[in-house]
């Protein structure tokens, strides 16, 4: 009898567990947490990026910083299509040649994705944006698309160059500065762009915070849908870029129409805000 009671104990907590653990994959599958460990998230489901290469890039082969998410969501994909860029310590330039010694002559396309997983590249999309023989295809809320169309030897000076003269682009193109609280943010088309100079290191440790409010909340996701905005919050090691004394910061934009944006950094260890803007798009 007692052995009887100790299974239907056993039992018991079992049947809880489970039901314990369907509850919480339900819930994160809908919320997408944790999207940067999984794959079968709404987060992911939605992903801008994800869908272009399924619709766009069916027959090309495709190099990405994350090669095992790309391939769950492309399942129909031809065997070797998603491979990986080389992680630290290949430097950027062999990472080009690497790319063209496996493709043909219409060159390969690569798809960086964003989100908020530990950084394990010592480059990033503006880096590779600014190689020679590399376009930028696609821009997406939480991607960017490139396609290579040679390789050649890499200079570092030239480089570097390029790169400062995107960041000073992306200002002029913007024009009007949209808010200026602790950083000089502006707007252009689905960017914001955050500028600060002279910028020190404690300057980019907090978290960026991004609520993106729709026009229509059936734009957003079913579960953001309780909150009325979608939270696009970042850290600077994901989004930001340092040129001597200076700090940027290009955030992607839903391409939904937007209401309201709201901005700041806030410290998560101290519950507390550095600083916040808001405002809406058009004024």
């Amino acid at each position: 009898g007692l052995a009887s009671l100790v299974l239907l104990g056993a039992f018991v907590h079992g049947g809880f567990s489970a039901h314990r653990n369907l509850r919480l994959t339900a819930r994160a599958y809908e919320a997408g947490y944790e999207q940067g460990r999984m794959y079968n998230t709404a987060y992911w489901q939605s992903s801008e990026t994800l869908n272009y290469i399924r619709i766009n890039l069916s027959d090309s082969r495709i190099y990405t910083n994350h090669p095992h998410l790309t391939w769950f969501w492309d399942r129909t994909a031809a065997p070797g299509k998603h491979q990986g860029l080389k992680p630290p310590p290949a430097t950027i330039h062999k990472v080009i040649l690497h790319i063209m010694r496996w493709t043909d002559g219409d060159g390969a396309h690569i798809v960086w994705l964003q989100n908020e997983e530990k950084p394990w590249y010592d480059y990033d999309d503006i880096d590779l944006r600014c190689l020679p023989g590399v376009e930028t295809v696609a821009e997406l809320s939480d991607g960017v698309v490139f396609r290579v169309t040679a390789a050649e030897p890499f200079d570092a000076e030239r480089h570097r160059a390029r790169k400062q003269r995107y960041l000073e682009q992306l200002i002029e193109q913007a024009g009007e500065r949209m808010v200026r609280a602790g950083w000089e943010v502006y707007r252009t088309g689905r960017k914001l762009i955050y500028r600060k100079q002279p910028c020190a290191p404690a300057d980019v440790q907090a978290k960026f915070v991004l609520h993106v409010t729709p026009a229509d909340s059936k734009d957003l996701s079913s579960y953001r849908q309780r909150y009325g905005f979608d939270n696009l919050g970042f850290y600077f090691d994901r989004r930001g870029v340092r040129v001597n004394d200076e700090c940027m910061v290009i955030a992607q934009l839903p391409a939904y129409p937007i209401r309201r944006i709201h901005i700041g950094q806030w410290i998560a260890a101290e519950d507390r805000t550095l600083w916040e803007a808001e405002f809406a798009p058009g004024r």
